[in-house]
């Protein structure tokens, strides 16, 4: 189960670091901060203080508290990246349940790092590669091409399962990333009104919540599959 204490353990080797390394040494305390204080309480002060430093070092690398923030969005979409491609392999023999799989682990990643989540897509770090049409994506002309960079990272990894469930005939072989689009923006949506409380699901029941995910899911790639988009021609 992905608990905060899952970020804390990737990070904690990490936290014993040399001056030589300071910028992700406040990317790492920046995040414990977040998820412990919220984005009010993430300081470029709160985090040389975290990170046992002076108060101007982390300015060295983060001139505003906007850099942080870019910074920490990006690493962000790289622990997620990597906890959906875990999920994805262990259940690589089948594409769908591969999919389903990593619904599950995005699921987890919102509801364990809530804070973190509505940063990453945050309105004023720009738009990011989510709705670009085109597979050349031009991440140096983003405001933050880090974020840009780790944000199609992460969203390339859906797009190739949906790609490997197209090659096996599970899913109708039309655009994918029209196909990821729909399959993201649906969880995305659930996954924040969860967090806004804004759901049914007031009492947060993580359990719950990620069955009703599942099934959302299934029920966009049903309609993504080849006999179904057969029958409605």
């Amino acid at each position: 189960m992905l608990t905060l204490s899952t970020l804390e353990n990737a990070l904690a080797d990490q936290r014993a670091y040399h001056h030589g390394d300071l910028r992700n040494a406040c990317i790492d305390c920046a995040l414990s901060l977040l998820e412990t204080e919220g984005l009010e309480g993430l300081t470029l002060r709160a985090v040389a203080q975290r990170a046992g430093v002076s108060r101007s070092a982390p300015y060295r690398h983060f001139p505003t508290k906007r850099d942080l923030t870019a910074a920490v969005a990006a690493a962000g979409f790289r622990l997620l990246t990597r906890e959906i491609q875990q999920a994805m392999d262990a259940q690589a023999h089948c594409p769908l349940e591969s999919l389903l799989s990593g619904v599950d682990a995005y699921s987890r990643f919102g509801m364990a790092y809530p804070c973190l989540y509505r940063l990453m897509f945050a309105s004023d770090l720009g738009k990011g590669p989510l709705f670009d049409e085109t597979d050349a994506l031009a991440d140096e002309d983003a405001e933050f091409p880090e974020v840009a960079e780790a944000g199609t990272a992460s969203y390339q990894v859906l797009i190739g399962n949906l790609e490997k469930a197209q090659r096996n005939g599970l899913v109708h072989p039309q655009n994918p990333r029209e196909q990821a689009l729909c399959v993201w923006s649906t969880l995305h949506g659930l996954l924040s009104l969860y967090i806004d409380n804004r759901s049914s699901y007031a009492d947060h029941d993580m359990t719950a919540f990620s069955q009703v995910s599942r099934r959302s899911i299934r029920m966009i790639l049903f309609g993504m599959s080849p006999a179904r988009a057969m029958a409605d021609d």
